[in-house]
């Protein structure tokens, strides 16, 4: 009788999770994130007082209350709310890949919500270098920072279980998630590789700064706006390429898989 009761008492929970999960949900969840991140952002971009050239600032300078005096709370309040839509995908992101690697799948999600939940307390930490907060002085850069290495971690081991299970998943899904999450990555290694050689002002270096000091590969503002790009992409393909439900019949197909593990 006790039985009988807990299942009917975890059967809503259960169904409103799983319509949570539905692909139809998370589609408008995406065209929520896009209009809460790119549509926010833009509009407080063409109010911003000065040119704000999206190539060479970064998203910071929206969300200052020195560089953006009448609309950074536009901006602040847009980040904020594209890191509450997002957190549904870190659970997406777990049912599907722990078919493959349970354990991969599990700290994919977790740091996955880590770097949202860092990327949200950034919009509350008003950008700036004079005064310390919480005893750190570059606490904004530093949440931002970490929210950026978060959620690469977690798409990188997404791109692991997608190479792992690419018998299970649509190819595609690993060279899309490989692409817009190594070459980023790459990119911003090297920027801030030179950056790092340039500073010690060693003489082979001057003719690299000379080159590059109006790329727009060089500014940090670039790879920012890339990588914010780069994750939208990365969620639109966790939606969109991977199946609807897996169970037994994959674990089955794939020997690498534990039979016992499923995905309701």
């Amino acid at each position: 009788m006790n039985g009988k009761s807990d299942s009917s008492v975890n059967a809503p929970c259960e169904s409103r999770r799983a319509m949570l999960y539905r692909k139809s949900t998370l589609a408008v969840l995406l065209v929520l994130i896009f209009l809460s991140f790119f549509g926010t952002l833009t509009v407080s971009a063409w109010m911003f007082p000065q040119n704000y050239d999206w190539r060479y600032r970064v998203i910071s300078n929206l969300l200052s209350p020195r560089d953006n005096p009448n609309h950074y709370w536009l901006a602040a309040g847009g980040l904020a709310l594209t890191g509450l839509l997002m957190l549904p995908f870190a659970g997406h992101l777990q049912r599907h890949l722990e078919v493959i690697a349970p354990l991969a799948a599990r700290i994919s999600a977790w740091t996955f919500a880590a770097g949202i939940v860092a990327l949200i307390c950034a919009c509350f930490v008003v950008p700036q270098h004079m005064h310390e907060v919480l005893g750190v002085r570059r606490l904004h850069e530093l949440l931002g920072r970490s929210a950026a290495g978060f959620l690469a971690i977690g798409m990188l081991c997404g791109c692991w279980c997608a190479w792992k299970g690419r018998n299970l998943f649509a190819q595609r899904l690993f060279w899309v998630w490989s692409s817009v999450t190594l070459l980023p990555l790459v990119g911003i290694f090297f920027s801030e590789s030179l950056l790092v050689l340039t500073r010690l002002k060693l003489s082979w270096t001057i003719p690299i700064r000379s080159t590059l000091h109006h790329s727009v590969f060089w500014h940090l503002g670039f790879w920012e706006w890339t990588g914010a790009v780069a994750v939208f992409v990365f969620l639109c393909a966790a939606v969109f390429l991977t199946p609807r439900r897996m169970g037994l019949s994959c674990a089955d197909s794939n020997p690498e898989v534990p039979s016992e593990i499923q995905i309701g």
